[in-house]
């Protein structure tokens, strides 16, 4: 079975396939240089690697190292954004202001992205606030993995209430909910409108599978009441993942932080899957596995907080070998990070647990 067969099977068609499928989406430079030898980047210190993740068309070096990472390590799939083309408003010898295509300006510096400023600033902004076009996106990196590589490839799209507090800012977003909530409303159709679009250009280039990122939780709980996630978010996402599977593709979410008052809704959106399941965000996913475990697929739950970056190989084996036998015995598992893999992981670790996969993942799993 190859990899796109086995993350088919196991998120699309909710059948158990040879082996629990692995991988991740963003591999920190750091993990590269660890593995490969050598460096990345130049002048790697001064490089934001999300921006450039999410903004830049990938070179052949970088390329050539990232595919290499994730055969070494056997990933099943990578993941890729449709890449934003970010203009350079201002520069500073410690930082840049770029912005993108939503409008959005960014304060860049080697280490954080923070909003600089937002292209909303009153209500009558909101109202006529006009999105993107497709030429501002390119899909490059994309077709570099379909091209020249057999892995499954999601591409990231950025939607429901994780968009509009990128535009607006946070605080402010907040703040709308309760002054200016039917704006909001109207606001994310018009961005929802917009990412159907970008998800079937997505899959006409060659996508396999459609990622919604969707971070609307905390530690404790989700932002907003489960009934105003469906107003301001859920209702907007169903679209999208119907629009996805009419196309004859699957369709996942992520979302850091504790599902547990909005991971019903997300199920109804109709989508396939869930990654992320943050295990220190008190997600339990063995409760999750035995009420949701026949309707979707569970991508994540490796600890990033405290496991990858602090466990020893011991650990993060068991750890892994637990998660397949308790979530993944019947299927339904592709076993990654809740995150990614970040640069304060050691390198031991994370060999060992996809290494660990590969050796407790085949089924049937005993």
């Amino acid at each position: 079975m190859n990899h796109k067969e086995r993350m088919t099977k196991s998120i699309f068609k909710k059948e158990i396939p040879d082996k629990v499928p692995h991988g991740d989406c963003m591999i920190w430079p750091q993990i590269h240089d660890k593995i490969l030898g050598e460096s990345t980047f130049e002048n790697a210190e001064k490089v934001n690697y999300l921006e450039y993740w999410m903004s830049e068309n990938f070179d052949n070096h970088f390329f050539e190292r990232d595919l290499k990472t994730r055969n070494f390590l056997s990933f099943d799939w990578t993941h890729v954004f449709p890449t934003e083309h970010w203009q350079i408003i201002d520069r500073d010898k410690d930082f840049f202001i770029k912005k993108d295509p939503y409008g959005v300006e960014w304060k860049v510096t080697s280490d954080s992205l923070s909003m600089n400023k937002s292209p909303i600033k009153n209500l009558n902004d909101m109202k006529n606030y006009k999105t993107p076009s497709l030429d501002q996106f390119s899909f490059k990196n994309l077709e570099r993995w379909v091209n020249n590589s057999d892995l499954f490839t999601f591409v990231q799209i950025d939607s429901g209430v994780f968009k509009l507090y990128q535009i607006i800012g946070f605080d402010k977003f907040m703040i709308e909910v309760m002054d200016n909530k039917n704006e909001l409303i109207s606001l994310n159709e018009k961005l929802c409108e917009f990412q159907i679009n970008l998800a079937k250009e997505a899959i006409k280039k060659g996508a396999d599978c459609i990622w919604l990122s969707d971070d609307h939780c905390g530690f404790d709980s989700s932002f907003l009441s489960p009934s105003q996630m469906w107003e301001l978010d859920f209702q907007f996402q169903k679209k999208i993942v119907d629009e996805v599977h009419r196309l004859g593709y699957p369709c996942i979410m992520h979302s850091c932080g504790n599902l547990n008052n909005t991971i019903e809704l997300m199920i109804s959106t109709g989508i396939d899957g869930i990654m992320g399941i943050q295990p220190t965000a008190n997600n339990d996913i063995e409760s999750y596995k035995r009420k949701y475990g026949k309707k979707i697929t569970f991508i994540g739950n490796i600890c990033v907080s405290k496991l990858m970056p602090y466990g020893k190989p011991w650990d993060v084996d068991f750890a892994v070998k637990d998660l397949i036998k308790k979530i993944g015995f019947d299927g339904g598992l592709v076993v990654s990070t809740c995150n990614a893999l970040l640069n304060d992981q050691p390198i031991e670790n994370v060999i060992t647990m996809h290494l660990a996969v590969e050796k407790y993942g085949h089924y049937p799993v005993v």
